[in-house]
């Protein structure tokens, strides 16, 4: 490509689908998005992509679910994060269903998820947002995969 080119989508900013949500997040979960609905959303999903059977959960304001099967592991055995930062269609979901990970970077105070290997940070500090010694991150059965987040908004109809 010519690199004077004045072509318009030179022009055109790029987002992180992360970004996106943030922005507009009435686009992807409803006008008032609530942990609930999120963990909703991802159930949904992993009902989708076959991972059942399911275990969920909630302490406080983390919210977490279990799968028995490990979605996010390709066939070659490598562990793939990436549904956690990009829109990915899921089209058994129907017309524009995307995946729910990006959903819970995008809009979940932190996120985080355990394998075999431990427990991986995906967004959030920490410090800022740890984990409560009743939040279950185990995998009953020495496999699968849990997922657990933090999502505290205030409700803007309660006042």
């Amino acid at each position: 490509m010519n690199e004077n080119s004045n072509h318009p989508d030179d022009e055109i900013p790029t987002i992180s689908a992360v970004d996106a949500i943030r922005a507009k997040p009435d686009m992807y979960v409803g006008e008032f998005p609530t942990g609930a609905l999120l963990l909703a959303r991802l159930v949904e999903t992993l009902i989708l992509l076959d991972a059942a059977p399911l275990r969920v959960g909630r302490a406080g304001a983390w919210y977490s679910v279990y799968a028995e099967r490990d979605w996010l592991m390709r066939e070659s055995g490598v562990i793939c994060l990436d549904a956690f930062q990009r829109l990915i269609p899921l089209p058994s979901g129907g017309r524009f269903y995307d995946r729910a990970e990006v959903m819970l970077t995008a809009l979940a105070d932190a996120v985080v998820t355990s394998d075999m290997s431990g427990v991986t940070w995906i967004s959030g500090e920490p410090d800022k947002w740890p984990l409560r010694a009743d939040v279950d991150l185990a995998l009953p059965l020495q496999k699968g995969r849990t997922v657990a987040f933090h999502y505290f908004k205030p409700d803007p109809l309660d006042g």
